[in-house]
């Protein structure tokens, strides 16, 4: 007999399921070795079904948990269910197996009641480094996955409660900081257990039956809320094509394409025929990750109030063709595929904003400026937790701005779409690497101007201190054809750069990906993030906001 679900009780447990991923996100940062974890964010913690379903996920980044279903659902194919046992954690990283580059690394542990599963806790969190050709392993160059560190299949990395001390050994002798990867997979089985608790404790309190019957509702509610939301829309039929820089392989721009349309039952068919084929370069895009973005950019446009789950995706029909490079044929290269989600965010949510614009805003930054270095720091008195030399990997992401929307200007300094990673403190920076941190500011000018203008992009600089460091980076969005895009008239935001300022020397500007540029100590790199579009004509914009804009320095022309 199936319990009967009220919407009050169904929607206090969604929200009870909800903190059980908070409390499993707390207690991974909180447990975690690295900054990029602790101090940036780079991670995801959720709670799916046995099915495989997402039943809540806690407020961190939409390009990890949008993979956790697609990447589960694989994993069964490889260790069945009913293999699974009680005190077991899955492990798996390979973007060929529904994970996203190889330095995301998932997590996944079930949860028993008298011998069945009912939920299963899941975590990806960023590591620093996971091997291959350079320092924190994102190479834009790199032509296939074999160069980009180690890739992890299914595997129980924790058996019915013991750790296989064999893996971690494998893992940590092929990576660049083992005892941080290790201390940081450790994080995760914790907060894996402390969804475990959490879990049986509502079990314990609802009774598997009705828990069971909970969280069924919860995903029929999220079906049925974005089927009416579907149902609103202002058309149903839209298409949209945006320029992604290559650098690499290539001067020439890559096209993404997509096609949205609702369909008569209140479903939407997004349809990416059209988009590039993939290219022998780290900036193709896994499956899984184009899968996630797009759910994302739907919630955005159509169900923005509700707590996502897997049935808010359901009336989902997603097209991508194989062979693109958004769903590269395997040995292709990935590691540098998170400009490229943001990318397709940014594309499926330009198509979506003409369905229902007053959920929607301006082009924003997908500029994501990524600094990544390492080395052996040969300061005097350098720090090091063994006898070999004090050797760092060290990353940073800085931000850009939101596109205006209807009704208000977009934020400034943030990380939009797939990330909502927090910039790396220049105190942390300083103490984990012979870095310096020189300047961080807001781009004056750099928002797309508009009834409501687009928010302001981040620059900094950053001093080397030592003398045999290497830095791997990328931006996007910096041309003027692949910038923020403007709605309404309003204007396209002002593109990012990258410039590497020798010691003595004269500025260089680089190109949008850069691979191992050796740094000298006293040289400097300075990168700058793009700004957001513009909403409405920019004639359409209150004398007293132009005022504000100026007497605050956000805008100095015109």
């Amino acid at each position: 007999m199936t319990a009967q679900i009220d919407s009050i009780s169904r929607d206090v447990f969604q929200y009870e399921v909800v903190s059980v991923a908070e409390e499993m996100s707390m207690a991974l940062k909180g447990a975690a070795f690295s900054s990029i974890i602790w101090d940036m964010l780079d991670y995801a913690c959720g709670v799916l079904d046995p099915e495989g379903n997402t039943i809540a996920q806690a407020e961190t980044i939409p390009a990890q948990l949008g993979i956790m279903p697609t990447a589960v659902k694989r994993i069964f194919e490889v260790i069945p269910l009913e293999q699974w046992e009680e005190g077991d954690v899955i492990i798996c990283n390979d973007p060929f197996f529904g994970c996203t580059h190889t330095p995301d690394i998932l997590l996944f542990s079930p949860v028993f009641h008298e011998g069945e599963i009912f939920a299963i806790a899941a975590t990806v969190a960023h590591h620093i480094d996971v091997g291959g050709k350079v320092p924190g392993t994102e190479a834009a160059d790199s032509v296939e996955v074999f160069e980009e560190g180690i890739r992890i299949p299914p595997l129980k990395l924790v058996e019915r409660g013991q750790s296989n001390n064999a893996i971690f050994a494998i893992i940590k002798k092929n990576v660049r900081d083992p005892e941080a990867c290790a201390g940081d997979l450790r994080a995760q089985i914790a907060a894996c257990r402390t969804g475990e608790r959490r879990m049986r404790d509502l079990c314990q309190r609802y009774g598997l039956q009705t828990l069971r019957a909970l969280m069924t509702a919860s995903l029929d509610y999220g079906e049925t809320y974005v089927r009416a939301a579907l149902s609103k829309a202002k058309i149903r039929e839209s298409s949209a094509t945006i320029l992604v820089e290559d650098d690499v392989t290539s001067d020439e721009p890559m096209t993404m394409k997509v096609a949205v349309r609702i369909e008569d039952d209140d479903s939407l068919t997004v349809d990416f025929t059209g988009t590039s084929a993939q290219r022998a370069y780290g900036m193709n895009c896994p499956v899984a990750s184009t899968i996630g973005m797009t759910h994302y950019a739907v919630k955005v446009i159509f169900s923005p109030d509700v707590t996502q789950n897997e049935g808010c995706n359901r009336p989902l029909n997603i097209i991508v063709p194989e062979g693109t490079f958004l769903n590269p044929f395997e040995p292709a290269a990935t590691s540098v595929r998170h400009i490229t989600q943001l990318a397709v965010a940014d594309l499926v949510l330009k198509a979506l904003t003409p369905m229902m614009p007053e959920n929607a805003a301006a082009g924003c930054q997908t500029s994501f400026p990524t600094f990544t270095a390492g080395g052996v720091d040969d300061r005097p008195g350098a720090r090091t937790y063994s006898n070999q030399q004090p050797y760092f990997v060290i990353a940073d992401i800085i931000s850009g701005g939101m596109g205006g929307y209807r009704g208000g200007d977009g934020l400034s300094g943030i990380d939009t779409h797939g990330g909502h990673c927090a910039i790396l403190s220049a105190e942390v920076t300083e103490t984990m690497s012979p870095v310096r941190v020189l300047k961080t500011e807001l781009v004056p000018d750099s928002g797309g101007a508009g009834k409501w203008r687009g928010g302001l992009a981040i620059r900094r600089s950053y001093e080397a201190l030592s003398e045999s460091m290497v830095l791997s980076g990328y931006i996007q969005q910096s041309r003027p054809d692949t910038a923020a895009w403007g709605y309404e008239g309003g204007e396209n935001g002002k593109p990012s750069s990258a410039w590497h300022i020798p010691k003595g020397g004269e500025a260089r500007k680089l190109k949008s990906k850069w691979v191992a540029l050796k740094l000298n100590r006293g040289d400097v790199v300075t990168m700058t993030g793009s700004g957001g579009g513009g909403w409405g004509r920019p004639e359409e914009r209150e004398p007293a906001l132009i005022a504000r804009d100026k007497e605050l320095g956000y805008v100095t022309e015109g």
